[in-house]
């Protein structure tokens, strides 16, 4: 049985040595913040441009799996209606090899906390050391959203089998929406996939978000499909074995 619950991050947009896009972004929005930072870091371009916005980043060569839009309810509204996603072993996106077309977004089904995000998954892709988003806009568009996700998640090899603890968190003084937490546990893990959980996800968790998102079964979290947030605490076996049962606590990030 296949894994639900899967972990993921910015992994091309984390380890890039280099990004650019071929239309002129806005000086208090640049293309990095698709990268990191809280959703309220947004990406947008300095004067509205209507068919093709094309992020290029190189980094160090990597496979993909997913990408993730924060407040893509915005490129929606904004006539964005095909997003393309492609790799190369050079900068070239002509020849580069198409991973992704999602050729039905202006009318797809936004999820998240607040209904405003976008998940696409594929299978694993060959791994290429430059990645493209391009968005193609019918009509003259900012390209304005949060973050752009792209990557290969990380699956534990088992889902959660401990107890799932999940509560709302009410900010004080503030008319807000709660924000969510999760503390997840695994029992049974193999150590390699523990370290790996551990380097991914702990040691980087103060400068780079995650995303947890479900593949059918979505109540662990509350069927918004994709949680944006932030590990806080992770707790993992201090010696070797091969059954190893790990937690990690998770919070949403505005």
């Amino acid at each position: 049985m296949a894994t639900n619950l899967l972990i993921g991050n910015a992994g091309v947009g984390i380890n890039l040595t280099s990004v650019s896009v071929n239309n002129t972004a806005h000086a208090r929005y640049p293309v990095k913040n698709l990268f990191g930072g809280t959703k309220p870091d947004y990406f947008k371009l300095a004067t509205a441009t209507s068919g093709d916005t094309r992020i290029t980043i190189n980094t160090t060569s990597q496979t993909t799996n997913f990408l993730y839009l924060a407040k893509a309810i915005t490129l929606k509204n904004d006539d964005v209606g095909t997003i393309t996603v492609k790799g190369h072993s050079s900068d070239n996106y002509g020849a580069a090899t198409t991973v992704a077309t999602i050729s039905s977004f202006g009318s797809a089904t936004m999820i998240g906390t607040d209904s405003d995000d976008y998940l696409a998954t594929w299978a694993t892709s060959s791994s290429f050391p430059w990645w493209y988003i391009n968005y193609n806009a019918s009509a003259v568009s900012l390209i304005m959203h949060s973050k752009a996700f792209l990557g290969q998640s990380f699956d534990p090899g088992k889902d959660p089998t401990g107890t799932i603890v999940s509560t709302r968190v009410k900010p004080l003084g503030v008319n807000r929406r709660s924000k969510l937490s999760f503390d997840i546990s695994w029992e049974g893990i193999s150590y390699a996939k523990a370290v790996e959980m551990y380097q991914k996800f702990y040691r980087p968790r103060r400068r780079s978000p995650i995303v947890l998102y479900t593949v059918d079964y979505h109540d662990i979290l509350f069927d918004k499909k994709a949680i944006f947030g932030r590990v806080l605490d992770m707790t993992v076996p201090p010696r070797q074995t091969d059954y190893c049962d790990v937690t990690m606590s998770v919070e949403e990030l505005p």
